[in-house]
């Protein structure tokens, strides 16, 4: 499972970036962070994040630390600088096997099957919002209440 979202979100990017979005000369600047909730490492969540004005995008995936590293849609390491609405996702569960099958009963595909991502947000519901400038110092935290 974990060699598979690396895979797809290479392949996301790549197709985000063939398909002609362009960053209109912006200035991609590397971006790194750590996200909490109520101050415990969120491990193993996604992160898009969504320029408030343009709707550009850049993509991460925490470590078991809450640890991250933004991806551009073009696949450069970062972010142009602006202001972003940062959604975060629980990636989904493996399906459980029915109790009366045995791994090899069922197709691969269908055995490795996950539940939907699960959206996290503020307890609140109010939008994660997070400013990014052309500092050469983008460690950012995010802490979910």
């Amino acid at each position: 499972m974990k060699k598979i979202l690396p895979t797809f979100l290479i392949l996301f990017v790549s197709v985000l970036s063939l398909s002609g979005c362009q960053t209109k000369g912006e200035k991609v600047i590397p971006v790194t962070g750590t996200i909490t909730q109520n101050g415990q490492p969120l491990a193993n969540v996604r992160l898009e994040f969504s320029k408030i004005d343009t709707g550009a995008m850049s993509f991460g995936e925490t470590d078991t630390e809450g640890h991250f590293t933004l991806i551009h849609t073009h696949g450069k390491p970062g972010a142009e600088p602006g202001k972003y609405r940062v959604s975060v996702f629980q990636k989904g569960k493996p399906i459980p096997l029915p109790a009366n099958k045995k791994p090899q009963d069922i197709p691969e595909e269908e055995r490795n099957q996950t539940t939907p991502d699960i959206p996290v947000t503020n307890s609140d519901k109010s939008p994660i919002v997070i400013e990014i400038t052309e500092s050469s110092q983008n460690n950012i935290v995010i802490d979910i209440k």
